[in-house]
Parts: C-alpha cells; sequence; structure tokens
C-alpha cells in the first residue's frame, strides 16, 4: 500500500510528505470532514480492507514471486556471508598485528622495569655512601674538637683544679692517695663542670685533662 502511494504521488508530480501534510493541514482546517466518512465503522472498514491487501499481497507473492523471493533471500544471504568473511579476516589480521606489538610492548616494559630497578640500587648505594660520610664526618669533627679542646686546656696545679672542681686542695690529695688513677679520673669527671677528667704525673706534679 505504501509502494501503491508513493507511485500515486509521483503521477501527480508530488511526493508522499507534501501529500501527507497537505492531507494534515485540510483535516485539522476541517475542509473535509474526515471523521464522518465511515462513521463510527471506519476502524472496522479500514482494519477489513488493511487486512484484505495484506491477504492479496500474500496470496500474490506466494504464487508469482516466489522465485524471486527465493533469489532475493539467496543474494542477501550471499551477501552477508562475505560481510562476514570479510570482517573475520580484517579481525584476525588486526589481531595478528596486535600480537607482535603487545610482545614489543611487554619487552619495553620489563626493560624499563630492569632499568628503574637498577637506577634504585644505584640510588640506595650513594645514600648509604653519603651517611656513611656524613657520620664519618660528624665523628672525626667532634674528635677533632674534643682533641682541640682538651689541647687547649693547660694542665693546672693542684690549686688551679680545686678551684675548677669546687672543692678543697685536701679533698683533691685525700681522694688522689686514696683511689687507684682511673677511679681518680672519674672522680673528677663527676665534680668538673665540663665532665673532664683528670690525672696526676708525679713527674711534673701538675694534673693534665683526659678523655
Amino acid at each position: 500500500m505504501w509502494e501503491q502511494f508513493i507511485a500515486r504521488c509521483n503521477s501527480k508530480d508530488t511526493t508522499a510528505t507534501a501529500t501527507l501534510t497537505q492531507f494534515i493541514k485540510r483535516y485539522l482546517d476541517g475542509t473535509n470532514d474526515f471523521d464522518a466518512i465511515g462513521g463510527n465503522d471506519l476502524e472496522k472498514r479500514l482494519d477489513s480492507k488493511i487486512k484484505a491487501r495484506v491477504e492479496e499481497y500474500l496470496v500474490t507473492s506466494n504464487n508469482n514471486n516466489a522465485e524471486q523471493k527465493n533469489e532475493a533471500i539467496l543474494a542477501i544471504c550471499e551477501r552477508l556471508d562475505k560481510l562476514e568473511s570479510q570482517s573475520l579476516s580484517e579481525s584476525n589480521s588486526n589481531q595478528t598485528t596486535t600480537i607482535p606489538n603487545l610482545a614489543d610492548l611487554e619487552q619495553k616494559i620489563s626493560e624499563m622495569a630492569s632499568r628503574i630497578k637498577q637506577l634504585t640500587e644505584a640510588i640506595l648505594k650513594i645514600q648509604d655512601y653519603l651517611n656513611n660520610q656524613l657520620k664519618q664526618t660528624k665523628k672525626s669533627y667532634s674528635n677533632s674538637y674534643y682533641q682541640r679542646t682538651t689541647q687547649r686546656i693547660q694542665p693546672l696545679t693542684e690549686e688551679g683544679l680545686a678551684t675548677r672542681l669546687g672543692v678543697s686542695v685536701e679533698a683533691i690529695r685525700e681522694q688522689r692517695n686514696k683511689l687507684h688513677p682511673p677511679l681518680f679520673v672519674a672522680w673528677c669527671k663527676g665534680k668538673d663542670r665540663a665532665g673532664m677528667g683528670w690525672e696526676f704525673h708525679e713527674n711534673t706534679g701538675l694534673y693534665y685533662p683526659v678523655s
């Protein structure tokens, strides 16, 4: 029916769209009372006409155009087979191209990971080396500072040591005679404001700082 309608419109030098548009406008304007054409039986009449046309089309198609339909179906199936084969071929080609690309990518990633690992190990070694150098520098500086401090402190007489330790000369003499030298040094460290130990040298009669 639609094909017949289009053919009818073409024979009138117009189009289906223009004809339907004109019909809608006339229907809305009330120029033609289409609602009254078939009364309440309009739907039934249209349904019966549509069914009749469909049955006629099916019968005609089955009797006259069966061979043409089969040929059309076979042509469509053949076309679909070609499209499917072409699609499958392109898919396999893309997949074949993708596999080497994936392999190359995995190899590059593996090489990058190995390189990053090497760089990380090198950075850690450098960091350990710098930390050790810093510790040695601090230790050397501390020892050097202590030695310089110790060297700057001059030997003291008994009176000078008593003044430094905040005790009497008799207390120093008593502790020196009573304690062994290492214990006397420890006793001096406990009294000295800088925690310095002192030991007595009999050849000079003076007290010298010790660590």
